[in-house]
């Protein structure tokens, strides 16, 4: 059993292999943004960053709260006496697995490596702001895809939609949309959000951000989140979610929809005044600059509505985590706006420099005051095991 191997874990390799992938993603996207003519050296470039996050991230141990499970599920039918089912395509990549005796962590490298070759697919779209997109998207990402584990690999395919969206590829489009619920249910959220950003021209009947931002204002100020203590006596009140696999959350939805769920907490990670305020302005950045980005191309839609309905959630559930969860599946967008205000080969404002100044700030200088310290869920990869 996974919880009863003994580890070997090393912390300067653990940061090593991190600060090599973060150096390849640096490097790479600034030779897919400034060396890549005419797109015609994308996957000369692409190709370095989605082999070394697939197996720096892919052969990591253990770490995130529900890499135990998912790692014995590649293993175990553990639900076989509980006759509960996973979604069905989900289920059919892990009985593959297990009827193959395929080593387990190879099914992390498939996750990790759908995740980068997704995203990377939609940057060839977006080439032009890669050195942006996909650091952001790592330091992002890092922590919650590796908690968070089924709804990223539905997530790859969130991102194979969007490729084929603006590939104009209808078809294939769809096909990808409808693999996301089948690997995880409550991907259908993320679906329908997909298909009304996709559909409608919200720049026709939204003419400024002002609506936009003023409501996240308002929602931040006025907005308590002990108004969900509500929500959960109303779920508990129902039998809807019985017999299926959302009924344990309904039971402990006390736990899950209030201030008990707080997985920061549950973590150990200190709410600090500097961390919100950069969390808050990065938010106003991103609802007011992005809502040009957006105006001026619209194959941005998807990726600043997306955000904006994910910044929305934040705002209501804070670090809840079951409402968290549902943030991500669209929060995983925001690299692409960010990326979006800075076009290259021009001049920069003062403004767009001062924008650099903060998401730099929110995510790299982050990211590095982390170096040398263990990870949350420890720092082991798959070659730690002793058994």
């Amino acid at each position: 059993m996974i919880l009863n191997e003994i580890l070997m874990e090393s912390v300067s390799t653990f940061w090593g292999l991190r600060l090599f992938l973060v150096a390849v993603i640096v490097f790479c996207s600034w030779g897919i943004t400034y060396k890549n003519k005419d797109n015609n050296y994308f996957w000369y470039y692409a190709i370095p960053i989605i082999v070394f996050y697939t197996l720096i991230q892919g052969l990591r141990f253990n770490r995130g709260v529900d890499y135990p499970q998912y790692a014995e599920e590649l293993q175990y039918d553990i639900y076989s006496s509980l006759h509960i089912t996973r979604e069905f395509l989900y289920d059919l990549f892990v009985m593959a697995f297990r009827n193959f005796k395929i080593p387990y962590y190879f099914g992390f490298m498939v996750y990790s490596g759908l995740l980068i070759w997704g995203v990377m697919l939609v940057v060839k779209k977006f080439y032009r702001y890669a050195f942006w997109i996909v650091p952001i998207f790592y330091f992002l990402t890092l922590d919650a895809s590796e908690n968070f584990i089924r709804q990223y690999i539905a997530i790859a395919f969130v991102f194979f939609a969007y490729y084929y969206y603006l590939d104009n590829n209808k078809k294939m489009m769809y096909i990808m949309l409808l693999v996301i619920p089948f690997i995880h249910l409550s991907g259908l959220f993320v679906v329908g959000v997909f298909l009304i950003c996709t559909n409608i021209d919200f720049t026709k009947y939204i003419r400024t951000p002002i609506p936009l931002l003023g409501f996240f204002l308002v929602l931040t100020v006025v907005w308590d989140i002990t108004n969900l203590d509500g929500f959960s006596d109303i779920l508990q009140s129902t039998d809807t979610f019985e017999s299926t696999n959302f009924e344990g959350y309904v039971d402990n939805s006390d736990k899950w929809f209030t201030e008990e769920g707080d997985l920061d907490k549950a973590k150990g990670v200190e709410e600090s005044a500097a961390r919100k305020l950069t969390e808050f302005l990065c938010n106003c950045a991103i609802i007011w600059f992005g809502f040009a980005v957006t105006k001026e191309d619209r194959r941005f839609n998807f990726a600043y509505y997306g955000s904006y309905v994910a910044i929305i959630i934040g705002v209501i559930g804070g670090s809840i985590e079951l409402i968290g969860r549902m943030a991500w599946w669209l929060l995983p967008l925001e690299p692409f706006v960010i990326g979006g205000m800075f076009k290259p080969a021009k001049k920069y404002s003062i403004t767009e420099y001062a924008l650099m100044g903060l998401f730099i700030l929110t995510y790299y200088v982050k990211f590095f005051m982390q170096v040398g310290k263990p990870g949350l869920f420890g720092s082991a990869f798959v070659w730690d095991i002793v058994s």
